[in-house]
């Protein structure tokens, strides 16, 4: 009996020093990666503090004015492209009613449904003459 005990013993110390050994292994592995998970976070700060940076020079209106004017050849209106709300018939023509766009997209469907099978395209509401 005492040769089983002792191999019992023997069998239990093994399988502590076993897990002694993955423990402290496994907690190397655990501390690299939250060291890596560390420098994931720092990285993504920086990222962001200069994305802020860039947002703040982004959103001031003298940055945003010279950027119009060169990428979208954007200009102050000049004295000829503004009118008066007394003008805007003359500019623009004559308002389209609701009433006016209705009737011309139903003669449109209508002329359709007749058979107008031929080679032009139907009018839309835009193509509409006034």
């Amino acid at each position: 009996m005492s040769r089983k005990v002792f191999f019992f013993g023997l069998l239990v110390a093994g399988l502590l020093i076993f897990s002694l050994y993955r423990a402290k292994y496994g907690a190397k592995d655990t501390a690299a990666e939250l060291m890596a998970v560390e420098a994931q976070i720092e990285e993504a700060q920086r990222e962001k503090a200069l994305l802020e940076t860039e947002l703040a020079h982004m959103s001031r209106r003298d940055w945003i004015e010279e950027f119009a004017r060169k990428e979208l050849g954007m200009a102050p209106p000049k004295p000829g492209q503004m009118a008066n709300e007394s003008d805007l018939d003359e500019v623009v023509g004559p308002p389209v009613t609701t009433l006016q766009a209705l009737t011309v997209s139903e003669d449109a469907v209508s002329e359709d449904e007749e058979g107008s099978d031929a080679a032009s395209p139907a009018q839309t509401p835009a193509e509409a003459p006034r």
